[in-house]
């Protein structure tokens, strides 16, 4: 068996522009089959911002006052002050307070509502109205209206 010769060329020469052109080739083959997932492409979400455009203005609900019969005041269904010989009303007025402050972030204006049983004390109904003048609180805002147990 004959060996070939070594060739006499010292350095010998490898051509790289077929390995090019093939790793250009599948780089192009890789991105044109290539897909997005469309959960990872556009959410559609729209965030909220810090500037105020007008369009989305968060506004607050009514709160709703009742002085029943027995002389409790009664806010959004939840009993607060029920000693009608106690001319203070601590619980409304903190409450009533919480609302304004939570209105003036909004920037809407509180609005209260105030139903009064027709057998309920006029007393307790001004110690409501005094509630929403106290400097603290200061509800121009009001609704009053009238209703009856059964």
């Amino acid at each position: 068996m004959a060996r070939r010769p070594i060739p006499s060329d010292p350095d010998p020469v490898l051509d790289m522009s077929p390995m090019i052109d093939m790793s250009f080739l599948l780089l192009v083959y890789f991105l044109v089959t290539s897909t997005l997932e469309p959960t990872e492409a556009d959410l559609a979400m729209t965030m909220p911002t810090s500037m105020s455009d007008g369009t989305s203005k968060v506004e607050i609900d009514m709160m709703t006052v009742e002085v029943n019969a027995a002389g409790q005041v009664v806010l959004n269904d939840e009993v607060l002050d029920t000693d009608p010989a106690n001319r203070e009303v601590p619980m409304l007025t903190d409450r009533l307070r919480t609302y304004v402050e939570s209105a003036k972030l909004t920037d809407s204006e509180p609005m209260v509502i105030i139903a009064a049983d027709d057998a309920a004390k006029g007393q307790r109904f001004v110690d409501v109205l005094n509630a929403l003048a106290d400097p603290t609180v200061n509800i121009n805002r009001v609704t009053i209206t009238g209703f009856s147990e059964e």
